[in-house]
């Protein structure tokens, strides 16, 4: 593993840029592409701004726990709440050939993305693990 980190941030939407500015942080100085950085960062916020919004309904008292480990052929991130857990039975991917003003959140993490997988526990902590490969440079 070349490093890891973590950091938890409030869940107001304005503690999304805290979160991207401490991704880019860690990718940018260990050789990350710009478009894996952009990756990374546009996929965060579309999970952070989710689990704020529907996780845990506009409550910004709560926290989200962020994780990044960086390794030589992938990275991964991990973040963790305990909100109302995402139903992914329910989930059905946006038509984008409509025009519709919000939707895509989910679709573009999975686009982004090499790996998505959601964790439900017991409880009540849903883990979000997100892995994006050939980050690098010139992997």
């Amino acid at each position: 593993m070349i490093s890891s980190d973590t950091l938890t941030i409030p869940s107001r939407t304005t503690a999304i840029d805290d979160a991207r500015r401490w991704v880019s942080g860690h990718l940018e100085p260990a050789g990350a592409s710009t478009a894996a950085t952009w990756a990374v960062e546009m996929a965060l916020t579309e999970a952070l701004a989710n689990v704020m919004a529907h996780g845990y309904g506009g409550d910004e008292s709560r926290s989200i726990h962020l994780s990044l480990q960086l390794h030589a052929d992938r990275l991964e991130l991990e973040i963790v709440d305990f909100g109302e857990p995402f139903d992914e039975a329910a989930y059905t991917a946006p038509d984008l050939s409509e025009a519709r003003a919000g939707g895509y959140g989910v679709h573009l993490i999975r686009e982004l993305m090499d790996e998505v997988e959601r964790t439900a526990t017991p409880d009540g902590e849903t883990r979000l693990r997100l892995v994006k490969r050939g980050w690098k440079e010139h992997a």
